[in-house]
């Protein structure tokens, strides 16, 4: 009997923290959701749905936007004048301190070049940028465009900042000196498309006239320094190197990877090089670096619009590589892999253009479904854990955890003190030896803190005390109990108290 019954016990244990196990990992990231909440305004949200901070703007815009790990805020914005225009047009890029002051603006727009869509902040301070520039029929045609027509090819430029309206151009790479065509034996550019899957044909696409690509996203991975770029037009994300000079991101040499400016990597649609095997994206968005810190880092994310489908798709793929970290691909065949190794679609779900995706450290996946203006953050296995859909247009979305260096130091200030009391799920969570609890306070409060064990014994005292500083904050658990003895693994509660607000939530230990 006394058998059964351990043996009872430890069922009802093992079920308890399967179960609990099943509930914590279906829970969003602990942190606050950035996005644009109209051409003018940027909002900051809690878990709540709440605006805790909101920024608003002296150009229209936002197509994307950054917080900075300085606590400042970095967007694209629309430019005036320029006859270059088209989707996701700004032609200006902007920095704004946390209180809202304007800090810098930068102009990068004429009559033959203007940036649009994304932009990405690098972790040197400067800001990397999409722009169209203008090429005349006379110019396309020499290239081997198989009819006359103005076209806008992208390129890509890092801008390092100066003074309020200053910046240097330190870094460029054009798509259009890496071209290949064949058209025209007698036009530049001329020969085998097949043979030359790192350069772009200059004859695919709807490239009718004006904006040929479209490019919507870029992401930079220190790590590799390598850029992913998305295209509306082509279906294809392409990888370039940034470890060139200018001079060498011109040609087709040089670089840490010896191939200059050409792409090293390409996906999404093989027959742009004459390659067999099927197309996967039909309009796509967002093509993103996963960090290496987190699930799935150096990986690529992207939202695959299926446009016509009715069907959107995040997908999240493991570009090959040899042993040495080169892409491997064999001639003639499409870039691998053959499918993604992680997808998220679902009834209903569906952007016909446009659409973002953020890997967050839980391994959830925050996406922004935006022409319907719903955002929302699943699990790996798909359960939405968080939503929250203000309508309108919502091109992309961002969560940033407790801990990032952007909210840190200034969630006290009067402009983020959340507008109620509140406890978080503490991170990371499963957790060995270490976690982090988050809890908000309005006011100065008493504030008890405790940890339970799954059979309702106190485990640990963490705070006991009068806490003056109100807004966010945090304590830190080491695993011990109150005798300063290591625990053993298992699911344990956390418990606040005040005189006005109780609430427990669970954790756990995983040795």
């Amino acid at each position: 009997m006394k058998f059964k019954g351990n043996l009872l016990l430890m069922f009802t244990v093992f079920f308890a923290a399967a179960f609990f196990y099943s509930e914590v990992f279906s829970q969003a990231y602990p942190g606050y959701t950035l996005y644009t909440a109209s051409s003018t305004r940027t909002n900051l949200i809690d878990l709540n749905n709440s605006v805790v901070k909101y920024w608003t703007h002296t150009r229209s815009g936002g197509y994307s936007v950054y917080l900075l790990p300085n606590g400042d805020l970095m967007r694209p914005a629309l430019s005036t004048g320029s006859t270059i225009n088209g989707g996701g047009a700004s032609g200006i890029v902007q920095k704004y301190s946390w209180s809202g002051s304007l800090l810098w603006e930068y102009t990068h727009s004429s009559s033959t070049y203007r940036t649009h869509h994304d932009i990405c902040p690098m972790p040197n301070g400067n800001v990397l940028l999409i722009a169209w520039e203008a090429k005349t029929a006379a110019q396309a045609v020499a290239a081997g465009l198989n009819h006359s027509a103005v076209i806008w090819p992208d390129k890509i430029i890092e801008v390092q900042p100066s003074g309020t309206t200053g910046g240097t151009i330190v870094w460029e790479w054009h798509f259009w000196d890496h071209l290949i065509q064949d058209y025209d034996p007698t036009k530049a550019n001329y020969g085998v498309v097949a043979d030359h899957p790192e350069l772009l044909d200059i004859n695919v696409g709807s490239a009718g006239s004006g904006d040929w690509m479209h490019c919507n996203g870029i992401s930079y991975n220190e790590e590799l320094d390598q850029i992913v770029i998305s295209s509306h037009e082509l279906d294809e994300i392409y990888v370039i190197d940034h470890s060139t000079t200018t001079a060498e991101a011109a040609g087709h040499t040089g670089g840490i990877y010896g191939k200059g400016g050409d792409f090293l990597y390409r996906w999404g649609r093989p027959s742009n090089y004459r390659a067999a095997g099927s197309q996967i994206f039909n309009v796509v968005h967002c093509s993103i670096w996963i960090p290496d810190t987190l699930p799935g880092g150096g990986h690529i994310m992207a939202f695959n619009n299926r446009e016509g489908t009715s069907s959107s798709m995040v997908v999240e793929i493991i570009p090959p590589t040899d042993s040495a970290g080169f892409y491997s691909h064999t001639p003639g065949t499409a870039f691998g892999p053959a499918d993604p190794v992680w997808s998220y679609s679902a009834t209903g779900f569906y952007s016909n253009h446009l659409g973002g995706n953020q890997r967050l450290p839980n391994g959830n996946t925050i996406i922004s479904e935006s022409t319907s203006g719903n955002l929302f953050e699943v699990t790996s296995s798909g359960n939405i854990v968080w939503n929250y859909s203000p309508g309108g247009e919502i091109v992309r979305v961002l969560r940033y955890g407790f801990d990032y260096p952007g909210l840190v130091g200034i969630s006290n200030s009067v402009s983020s003190i959340p507008g109620d009391y509140e406890l978080s799920q503490n991170f990371p969570n499963p957790f060995n030896p270490v976690t982090t609890i988050y809890y908000s306070l309005p006011k100065s409060a008493r504030v008890t803190m405790k940890v339970y064990d799954i059979l309702g014994n106190e485990v640990r005292t963490l705070l006991n005390d009068e806490q003056t500083s109100s807004g966010r904050n945090n304590v830190v658990w080491d695993s011990k109990n109150n005798s300063g003895m290591t625990v053993a693994s298992g699911v344990y509660f956390y418990k606040i108290v005040t005189d006005e607000f109780s609430k427990t939530m669970k954790m756990i230990l995983a040795k």
